[in-house]
């Protein structure tokens, strides 16, 4: 009986080890590459999607006699491929396949719906349990007649609501009579630790990024980098292998917090705490563990900004705000909707043009 146990203990344990290697594969592949994503929000409503994806060199070699099939992830086939998965009415303006710095290459593929409404794309918060199998996120634009509490937006303004496709699950707060539960052996916790400079090596150059950026400033529950300043984008996750910890040293120098990245805990108490204040700290990485029983406090996930005139003209003319962020405010206290005070004058262009980056919207 012993020894079945002892048998069935060590297949266990083999099978989790397998599990690390898989993982150690999944991360090799992601730390050679890189990917960018802009959301563009136009004065017409419309979305502009700018997607940038890099190959490095050094992934490229490895792939031997399978490079070309490699390439073929960076090109329009592929790209229209993936247009597929980003809802109804997208469709591709241009796609360019480059050479980048440090011998890589590169395709930039930007892509335009009507209708910002029904974009879909790649969730930005991974640290969800069920995230293997609803990871697809969609925009949904609507205006804001009355102010909402917990950050999620003000009256008078135009809302971005980022929700996936069906409710996510979270760990949830355990009772305080449950049970702990049963965590990795030190003999499995050693495995992990064993591996960490192996991925700390794989992620050299490892970015991942989805910023959302508007014709005007831009408020957003979890923070926005640049705000006081009149910041007209935010991240909704950023990171790389440069990014620190809460003390200033290398994020993936951190022991503790490469073993939970390599354990696939995402939403663990020492994420949490090294991530925490994103907003206010460009050192750290933006990540919001949403779904993490160790999750701060956070509003709503809301992104706001000023109508248009063309926005203005369609969901503001004639109507009126109520500012209450609380219980309604009866009829007599509600202002007109005027766009001297509440409309964007002074769009800002999209980064790269003239007079982009940054600006105040106003």
């Amino acid at each position: 009986m012993s020894s079945v146990r002892g048998r069935t203990q060590a297949e266990s344990f083999v099978v989790r080890t397998a599990k690390v290697a898989i993982v150690a594969l999944l991360i090799a592949a992601s730390g050679c590459m890189q990917l960018e994503t802009r959301v563009r929000v136009n004065e017409d409503g419309s979305a502009t999607v700018t997607e940038r994806l890099r190959f490095s060199r050094v992934l490229l070699d490895q792939a031997g006699d399978r490079q070309a099939e490699l390439l073929r992830l960076l090109g329009r086939e592929a790209a229209l491929e993936r247009m597929k998965s980003m809802g109804e009415g997208v469709r591709i303006v241009k796609h360019e396949l480059r050479e980048a710095e440090g011998d890589s290459r590169e395709s930039v593929a930007v892509f335009h719906k009507d209708d910002i409404n029904g974009l879909r794309y790649a969730s930005p918060w991974p640290a969800f349990l069920d995230y293997a199998s609803n990871n697809i996120v969609e925009f949904k634009m609507y205006p804001l007649y009355k102010s909402q509490p917990y950050q999620a937006g003000v009256a008078g303004h135009m809302c971005i609501e980022v929700r996936h496709l069906k409710p996510p699950k979270g760990e949830g707060h355990p009772s305080k009579d449950a049970p702990q539960p049963k965590g990795p052996t030190p003999l499995e916790l050693q495995v992990f630790r064993d591996s960490g400079p192996m991925f700390r090596d794989m992620m050299k150059g490892f970015r991942i990024r989805l910023v959302v950026e508007s014709y005007a400033a831009v408020h957003h529950g979890l923070g926005v980098r640049g705000e006081k300043g009149g910041a007209n984008e935010v991240d909704l996750i950023f990171f790389t292998d440069k990014d620190m910890d809460k003390h200033g040293r290398a994020f993936l120098e951190n022991e503790e917090l490469m073993l939970d990245l390599v354990r696939w805990e995402l939403g663990s108490q020492d994420i949490v705490n090294h991530v925490s204040g994103y907003g206010s700290n460009p050192t750290i990485p933006v990540f919001a563990p949403l779904g993490s029983k160790y999750m701060w406090w956070y509003g709503g996930h809301t992104i706001w900004f000023k109508p248009s005139r063309q926005l203005f003209d369609k969901h503001f003319a004639g109507k009126k705000l109520d500012y209450s962020h609380w219980q309604p405010q009866p009829p007599d206290k509600h202002v007109p909707a005027e766009f001297e005070k509440i409309g964007c004058r002074k769009p800002v262009p999209p980064k790269g043009e003239s007079g982009g980056g940054g600006g105040d919207g106003k």
